[in-house]
């Protein structure tokens, strides 16, 4: 049985001894033991959350280890496709860019989740991904 389980047990034996005032303490206890029994319930869920946070932090960290700038563009080092500086930069997120044709400049390297184009750039290992 949990603590809280055996704190109603207690009350239920004094309430069967008849003693008023071991009752009332028991019971003052019980109050305790549920109030202490709550917060507990709380920190675990903080920590849950932080342990949460620090994973994240720990696999943006890792992955800036794992990455080079060159050219203005972010390259992982496992991939040969260019992803985007401004993801990387305010986001710590790798997003493969892609090229944007249009009757202007025909084809523009475009970053599909923060929408920034890298016009005049070539980038290396951009394979003709097209924006759809």
């Amino acid at each position: 049985m949990g603590i809280v389980q055996d704190s109603l047990q207690v009350v239920k034996f004094a309430g069967r001894l008849a003693n008023p005032e071991l009752l009332e303490r028991v019971t003052a206890l019980n109050e305790q033991v549920l109030e202490v029994s709550s917060k507990n319930v709380e920190l675990q869920e903080r920590v849950f959350q932080l342990e949460k946070e620090l994973r994240q932090a720990n696999d943006k960290l890792n992955l800036i280890g794992q990455v080079q700038r060159k050219e203005g563009f972010i390259y992982h080092e496992a991939e040969p496709e260019p992803c985007c500086a401004h993801c990387f930069d305010t986001e710590r997120i790798l997003v493969r860019i892609i090229e944007r044709w249009d009757p202007v400049s025909f084809s523009t390297p475009f970053c599909p989740h923060c929408k920034t184009a890298f016009p005049n750039s070539h980038p290396q290992g951009l394979w003709g991904r097209k924006a759809s």
